[in-house]
């Protein structure tokens, strides 16, 4: 179930689904493109059995065992989105598949995986039994406004991996960063849990719309603390842009520190990086 340079996601080179199917947790899920999927041309496929019901995610979730070992065998190094047609903390999703899961992960180290939860709070029992920092893991949470980025944010800390990131789509209303970030200033160099931030409008039919203001205020915030900002997407009545039609000032992605791209030889470590007089060396556009 891998799908090479996925074209719908911007700042990923793969996908890797050996868990399918999911439950709706708060409003940003209400025009879920994974859920789109399952529930149209993917609802005869027999890895998502039962994963739909009435054009919505059913609660039922399949685990691929047979799909786990699948980046073993890819020799190039990829980029890598983790169940990106399910969420891998799900509750349904028991703890032997999930260290299952990262053991692979752990013996991949060629790979860099990213992955992406609306489920953080599952994150403090899930660090306790991992049995050593993974330098090629990347762990996020996806929100979509003020009231999910307070109760969403705060997991994130203190889990070891190198990059800790956010996913602000679909960006729903403003969101604040301040309460989780340490500004520097010309005295001092202070370091940020968060080490990326995405941002994106929402897709599809009957998207929501997002103000070019909202976008513009996390990009700004983002700069200040000196963490990499990538815009993935903007829309207009729910038909995607190109990156050349953004405005220009939001033309802006940026990869982590120490990343340096898909394929190219990286420098990031389990250490906390730290981004000197607002500014994080070593990020780069493409």
């Amino acid at each position: 179930m891998a799908k090479q340079h996925d074209g719908g996601i911007s700042w990923t080179e793969t996908t890797w689904n050996p868990v399918t199917g999911c439950t709706r947790v708060s409003h940003g899920c209400e025009h879920c493109y994974a859920e789109r999927l399952a529930a149209g041309r993917l609802s005869d496929h027999p890895r998502y059995a039962g994963t739909t019901q009435n054009g919505r995610w059913s609660g039922h979730v399949n685990l691929h065992w047979d799909l786990l070992e699948e980046p073993l065998g890819w020799r190039k190094p990829r980029l890598v989105f983790v169940c990106s047609m399910s969420d891998v903390f799900h509750v349904a999703v028991p703890d032997n598949f999930l260290k299952a899961l990262f053991e692979v992960m752990a013996r991949t180290p060629q790979h860099t995986y990213q992955i992406l939860t609306k489920r953080p709070a599952r994150l403090g029992a899930f660090a306790r039994w991992m049995p050593a920092a993974l330098p090629n893991v990347w762990i996020g949470t996806s929100v979509e406004d003020q009231p999910t980025a307070d109760i969403r944010i705060g997991h994130l800390y203190g889990i070891p991996v190198p990059i800790r990131w956010l996913s602000v789509e679909p960006m729903l209303g403003p969101v604040e960063l301040s309460p989780w970030l340490l500004y520097p200033d010309e005295n001092s160099s202070t370091r940020s849990e968060l080490r990326w931030v995405v941002c994106g409008a929402e897709s599809g039919l009957g998207a929501r719309p997002m103000k070019l203001a909202w976008a513009r205020d996390l990009r700004d915030q983002c700069a200040a603390a000196g963490i990499p900002f990538w815009m993935k997407q903007l829309g207009h009545n729910g038909q995607l842009k190109q990156l050349e039609d953004f405005p220009e000032d939001l033309r802006v992605r940026q990869w982590p520190v120490g990343f340096m791209g898909p394929g190219k030889k990286q420098s990031i470590s389990v250490e906390e990086v730290v981004c000197r007089q607002g500014r994080c060396e070593g990020v780069g556009e493409p």
